[in-house]
């Protein structure tokens, strides 16, 4: 579920469509030049003809190009005429013509009678000899010269390739003769090399350079706008999938649309599309790529015309990767399989125009990748298999790759095979590329003879799947298991637990598998394949305990992990310590066993920067995972960039949008809200959209951080379904506490400090630090000042005090500054070395938001005590800060403190005169509460009790007509205009008030986000 200011409207599920994701802009990346060229045309209709033809392969994006000139032309009030050529009638004379021409019919009465003969004629209304092509040319000119002098005419013509020649050469005479007349032509064709083309394309007639009009050639998109179109059309594609497509697609905009879609749609049936291998030296192959209709027919027609051995052997090129692309080894496999002369297949092949043979650099080229594609699209499995085989019989003994195809070509079982592939995939999982690995594995179970042994690689592949971000994979992988298995359990249970765990936490926001199984996969097993299961496992199993633990606080995750990380790794030991927090009781002696004795171990940021030197460089391992998962916790993930880089690079959807989300919540500490939110936003649609719970939930919280500093309270509210409710029935209960927090921050925002007084008791008492509670130090600022304005600061002090016995401000330079703040706030009103010491803390600025908070409120109580040059100062840094932070409530505030400090400092002569109707004390309590302070702070100021403020202001209403605070200052201000004396106020500085306006005007629309 997605929260309603996220999405705007009802999310579909998983099988979302290219343009809800997209947008209509981007279906037509790339294709600026002849948009423009499109857009020149129909806006130069009326002063002279013109016509643009289009030129490129099928699935460069024609057809869309002319879609929108058809619905430019219709906006704007042109007629269009509309014709699409279709193979089975390229031999029907003008039968072409006949589609452009038929809705103007009627009119032919404004031609010649020779000229309606002909035409009617030609197009079949009426019997008659074949009339003459170019009385027909001229006919078909004069009708459409008598159309347009009513109403501009564009005429769009698809698929010129299948035109018949007729209705060509007419086409060609309109365009010669369209110059005089209001009326543009665009057309779309092929290439005339590619195969599907006739010879007969208008562009041919040899002077295409002197006619009125551009041709225009779409090339496939470059690299970046391949992968910008693709990550917007299926930001779910796994990375391996996404890398495969883009080199299938060459560029291609419908492959680049359909493929992911194909694959998707076939995916249930075939999850190892998901999770496709490379081969050895680096290529990847064509095998089993699902086209779909519309791709599979683009170069079917060629491919079939071929003669079945050159076919065959292009088939072979097609799935061997770089090896079977060599000339050499592409002849000696024809030697080997094929009857036909390679002399006649290299002709035979040049000839097609589907590729070439490139003698001086020893490569066959194919015309275009998906020309690869086609070819194992349409070949039987009997025909893979046989391709598979050949080159199996062509690699040597020792190659990967011979393997690979060795599994390609078998029918049925093969227990040896299937041993050197599982071995093949353990040595690819070992070297971090466990997501490739996984459908290696998945090809080892099926070639299992034994059940037991299926089962157990099923179980093995869909673990690999897992810790590689495949997750859909790895629930199909792991439901075969268990019919393996049935009615047992599958088997190496650590391996089973950790993939059931991982794949119910990601998918559906569930931590009960891992909270029930995990602990118990943890227990060393009795047997020796146990331990060497659970040892191969003990970082990835901790890691997810770990993650578990900080969102649901559950003791039985801490206790396996607290009863495990004695045995594990300076990664695994280091994350627990960082989420656990700093242990005062535990001193030296908490440090792990073997680690060196002159580091702190509650020195995390050190340790942390020496763990992550000693890992190796630009690879993934489980132990990269736990480091970044450290970072997070002492708020460190932007210091450690590094860490995150292999995984985005290598990985899927659900992994990236994990790390997205850390990076998200460092942008909202770093002060960087606008990108923050920006990733929140997409982060959040999208993995609601292809049913990604966990990572949801991550990117709803983070996006609600930002929207309680910004006091967007309806947009805060609208988490509540799935950051409170739905986090309470997984037992996300950490997530349901920050919520609670960050309705603290809102409320803090707009000066209600009681409300926020109750969210802040309902995380903790005061005086009580929860226990392991992974973000208790982000609402520590909040707590403090909640119970400080509330009128609760001996509760706050006593907070400080707990804080301070737990070590808080030793976990990371973020918790310290923050702790600084709190004392800050806490302290009496005369105290400014606590604000000091906010101000020198080494890196304040990296943190503006609370550096900010400070600053406004050491300004208020400068001003108070009457210090108004150095108040001043605080508050206008402050307002600069929650300016550009876009958070409309504190700048408001910042702004009212200035308005008072202007107030205050005015000339006796100036101070505006007591109300009529109210006592000087009423009078001055009245001023007070209209420049927005609250009883408290109005009965400090005056020395009288926040309850005397009330009844004084329980009079003062009814004597001023009002029923609400917010009415005051309107009251007292029309009461200046009937008895003041006037009087410039001569300031030379802007008032709070313009520095509050010219604020919102740079701060943007709070409110739900679209």
């Amino acid at each position: 579920m997605e929260a309603d200011f996220m999405r705007g409207g009802p999310v579909a599920g998983g099988e979302r469509g290219a343009e809800d994701l997209a947008g209509r802009d981007e279906r037509l990346t790339g294709r600026d030049e002849q948009l423009a060229a499109i857009d020149a045309a129909l806006a130069g209709i009326t002063g002279a003809g013109t016509s643009v033809l289009l030129r490129g392969d099928p699935g460069m994006g024609k057809t869309a190009l002319l879609k929108v000139a058809e619905t430019k032309a219709r906006d704007a009030g042109l007629r269009v005429l509309r014709m699409t050529g279709a193979e089975a009638e390229a031999g029907l004379p003008f039968a072409a013509l006949h589609q452009v021409l038929w809705p103007l019919l009627d009119d032919t009465q404004a031609l010649s009678v020779e000229q309606r003969d002909a035409l009617e004629s030609a197009l079949g209304v009426r019997e008659g000899m074949p009339p003459e092509g170019f009385t027909v040319a001229g006919a078909a000119l004069t009708l459409l010269a008598h159309a347009a002098a009513r109403r501009p005419v564009v005429v769009l013509l698809d698929d010129l390739q299948w035109a018949d020649p007729s209705s060509v050469a007419v086409f060609g005479y309109l365009r010669r003769h369209l110059a005089p007349l209001p009326v543009v032509l665009v057309g779309a064709t092929r290439h005339a090399g590619h195969p599907s083309s006739e010879t007969h394309a208008p562009e041919e007639n040899g002077d295409a350079e002197s006619l009125p009009g551009r041709v225009i050639d779409l090339e496939p998109l470059d690299e970046r706008q391949a992968k910008r179109l693709l990550r917007t059309l299926h930001p779910w594609l796994p990375d391996t999938t996404h890398r495969r497509v883009l080199r299938a697609a060459g560029g291609n905009p419908l492959a680049l649309r359909e493929l992911p879609a194909q694959i998707r749609r076939v995916a249930p049936d075939h999850p190892a599309l998901l999770a496709a291998p490379a081969t050895a030296d680096g290529t990847e192959t064509f095998d089993e790529l699902p086209l779909g209709t519309r791709l599979g027919s683009l170069y079917e027609d060629g491919l079939r015309a071929l003669p079945d051995s050159t076919r065959r052997m292009l088939l072979v090129a097609a799935v061997g990767g770089s090896f079977a692309q060599r000339v050499s080894a592409l002849r000696d496999m024809a030697r080997d399989g094929v009857t036909t002369p390679w002399t006649e297949i290299h002709r035979r092949i040049d000839a097609s125009g589907l590729a070439r043979v490139d003698l001086m650099r020893d490569l066959l080229l194919f015309h275009h990748p998906l020309v690869r594609a086609c070819l194992v699209h349409i070949a039987s499995p009997a025909e893979r298999r046989a391709a598979h085989r050949l080159l199996a019989r062509a690699l040597p003994a020792a190659s990967p790759q011979r393997i690979t195809h060795l599994a390609a070509a078998t029918v049925g079982t093969d227990a040896r095979l299937a041993e050197l592939l599982h071995a093949q995939a353990d040595g690819m999982a070992a070297q971090g590329g466990d997501a490739e690995a996984a459908g290696m594995m998945a090809r080892a179970a099926g070639l299992s003879p034994d059940p037991a042994t299926r089962a157990a690689r099923l179980v093995a592949a869909s673990g690999m799947a897992a810790r590689g971000g495949r997750l859909r994979l790895a629930v199909e992988l792991l439901a075969g298991a268990e019919a393996e298995a049935r009615p047992e359990k599958p088997e190496p249970a650590a391996p089973y637990a950790f993939a059931l765990a991982y794949t119910r936490l990601q998918l559906d926001g569930d931590p009960t598998p891992a909270l029930e199984l995990l602990p118990g996969a943890l227990e060393l097993p009795a047997s020796p394949e146990g331990r060497e299961h659970r040892a191969g496992l003990l970082e990835p199993m901790l890691f997810m305990l770990i993650v578990v633990a900080v969102h649901t606080g559950d003791e039985r995750a801490w206790a396996a992990v607290d009863r495990h990380a004695g045995d594990a790794t300076e990664p695994a030991a280091l994350c627990r310590r960082a989420w656990a927090g700093p242990c005062p009781d535990q001193g030296a002696a908490g440090a792990r066993a073997g680690a060196a004795p002159t580091v702190d171990p509650d020195d995390v940021p050190q340790r942390l920067r020496e763990a992550v030197a000693a890992l190796p460089p630009d690879r993934e391992t489980p132990a990269a995972w736990l480091l970044l998962w450290a970072a997070a916790a002492i708020d460190a993930v932007g210091e450690h960039a590094e860490l995150a880089s292999p995984f985005v690079r290598h990985h899927a959807f659900a992994t990236q949008a994990f790390i997205e989300s850390l990076r998200a919540h460092d942008d909202f500490l770093h002060g960087r809200w606008d990108a923050s939110l920006a990733t929140a936003r997409d982060g959040a649609k999208t993995s609601a959209a292809h049913g990604y719970a966990f990572n949801e939930m991550l990117f709803l919280h983070n996006a609600g951080q930002v929207l309680a500093a910004r006091g967007d309270g309806e947009a805060l509210a609208a988490l509540e379904p799935v950051l409170g409710q739905a986090a309470r029935e997984r037992n996300m209960l950490r997530v349901a506490e920050r919520l609670h927090g960050l309705r603290a921050l809102c409320a803090l925002g707009h000066g209600r400090a009681e409300d926020a007084w109750d969210h802040a008791r309902s995380l903790t008492a005061p005086g009580v630090i929860p226990p392991r509670s992974a973000w208790f130090h982000l609402s520590l600022v909040d707590w403090i000042q909640a119970a400080v304005d509330s009128g609760h600061r001996p509760d706050a002090l006593r907070h400080l005090r707990a804080v301070r016995a737990a070590g808080t401000a030793r976990a990371s330079a973020h918790h310290a500054f923050l702790v600084a703040v709190a004392e800050a706030l806490a302290g009496e009103d005369g105290a400014d070395q606590p604000f000091e010491a906010v101000y020198a803390f080494p890196g304040a600025e990296r943190w503006p938001f609370p550096l900010a908070r400070a600053r406004l409120a050491h300004g208020a109580r400068l001003r108070r005590r009457g210090l108004y040059g150095p108040a001043a100062a605080r508050c206008r840094a402050a307002l600069d800060t929650f300016t550009r932070l876009g958070t409309a409530p504190w700048a408001a505030q910042a702004a009212r403190e200035l308005d008072a400090m202007r107030a205050e400092s005015e000339p006796p002569d100036e101070t505006p005169p007591s109300h009529p109707l109210l006592s000087a004390q009423e009078s001055r309590i009245a001023e007070l509460a209209a420049q927005g302070l609250t009883n408290r702070q109005i009965g400090e100021r005056l020395g009288l009790s926040p309850r005397t403020i009330g009844a004084h202001l329980y009079k003062v209403f009814p004597k001023l007509g009002i029923t609400t605070r917010a009415g005051i200052a309107r009251a007292l201000e029309e009461t200046r205009a009937d008895v003041a004396q006037g009087g410039s106020r001569g300031a030379s500085q802007p008032s709070g008030s313009a520095l509050a306006s010219a604020a919102r005007e740079e701060i943007p629309s709070l409110g739900k986000i679209r």
